[in-house]
């Protein structure tokens, strides 16, 4: 296994997460320029999505992820029953979506550097995010623990990740359609 983060011997790798994810082992942690340039490197060279979350593990009260999304990255719609969510842009740029019940549209978010840095909605909102730049580092904040199975529950009307065909007309389709809001 590749050796990550090894300046940095706080952040371990996750190695029982699904995605390229790792965590961070001590109570007071701080994000540098350099812990963000590591990140990119990471990504790039294993052409991977990454994260970093902040707290120590999934039953922590509060988690905080830096997350690294390449563009054309699919995150199928879905909501968190008991949890808001805020995000803070930190590179790139990216178009948030969120839904209602139906999937009507009821914002587009456009988040770039020059303009709308930060995000937050309540619980139970269908939302979902497309990268518009080459790729996207966030901040995601939201309230823990992880619930495994629990936790997000997926939008019944959007395409699932497999499917990419579907999955590439709904995002174009999005795109058109919301493309004055």
């Amino acid at each position: 296994m590749s050796s990550y983060f090894s300046s940095y011997p706080y952040i371990v790798q996750d190695v029982q997460a699904k995605s390229l994810s790792f965590y961070c082992k001590e109570e007071v942690v701080f994000l540098t320029k350099e812990i963000i340039n590591e990140l990119k490197k990471i990504a790039f060279r294993e052409k991977r999505n990454i994260r970093i979350s902040m707290h120590q593990s999934q039953k922590s009260e509060l988690h905080n992820m830096i997350i690294l999304h390449h563009k054309n990255t699919y995150v199928r719609p879905h909501k968190h029953l008991l949890k808001a969510e805020a995000y803070h842009l930190i590179e790139g740029s990216q178009i948030v979506f969120v839904f209602n019940e139906e999937g009507q549209v009821l914002r587009r978010l456009d988040v770039s550097i020059e303009g709308n840095l930060l995000y937050r909605f309540e619980k139970n909102y269908y939302h979902f995010s497309v990268p518009t730049s080459d790729y996207v580092i966030f901040h995601e904040s939201r309230i823990g623990p992880f619930i495994p199975g629990g936790d997000s529950f997926f939008a019944p009307w959007a395409p699932e990740v497999e499917d990419t065909l579907s999955v590439n007309s709904y995002i174009d389709n999005l795109m058109r359609e919301t493309a004055t809001l």
